[in-house]
């Protein structure tokens, strides 16, 4: 049995997509990008879709709006997994909040809601949690704790598109998602 090395995956609809962003002159920020916002919000169930050119740059306007918006509690740090990736680290740091690395559930690799509980203080800002690979979090019961200490969940769902807790799409559970 011969499998090819490469192939073309795109169908005509694709195609005639690309040609339509190409005669508009507008590579980004276009009419095809916008329509494309609103019908990947929709689909997800959220209010709202920003696209950016990948999942790093979505995590770092994420932390940006939590930063910049007088509406999120603005303190000193932040709660991630401890298996996660520099993308979804990083940004929390360039923005001047603290790294507050809580334990995964050794079955699923997934941030552990009892330990993210532990880690809450008065300085704590957000919960961000990483939906991985294809794996969700517990996703309601970090949104129940989340509510509960009046803190923000936020979901870096780079890798989880498409991923289902509870007929929710992940990554529209949070009050904001990547």
């Amino acid at each position: 049995m011969k499998y090819k090395l490469a192939s073309d995956t795109w169908g005509q609809e694709e195609i005639d997509a690309i040609h339509r962003v190409i005669a508009s002159g507008r590579y980004t920020m276009g009419e095809e990008v916008k329509k494309f916002e609103r019908e990947f919000a929709d689909f997800f169930g959220s209010k709202h879709a920003v696209m950016t050119n990948s999942g790093s740059s979505a995590n770092l306007i994420t932390i940006a709006a939590l930063a910049l918006n007088p509406k999120y509690k603005n303190k000193g740090n932040i709660i991630v997994p401890a298996v996660s990736w520099s993308t979804t680290y990083f940004p929390i740091h360039q923005w001047g909040y603290k790294l507050r690395f809580v334990d995964v559930d050794p079955n699923t690799f997934n941030i552990d809601p009892k330990k993210v509980i532990e880690a809450i203080d008065e300085d704590t800002a957000a919960v961000f949690v990483v939906n991985l690979l294809g794996n969700p979090a517990n996703l309601r019961e970090l949104k129940d704790v989340c509510d509960a200490h009046k803190i923000t969940l936020l979901e870096d769902n780079c890798e989880s598109l498409g991923a289902l807790e509870h007929a929710q799409y992940c990554g529209a559970v949070g009050e904001m998602g990547t």
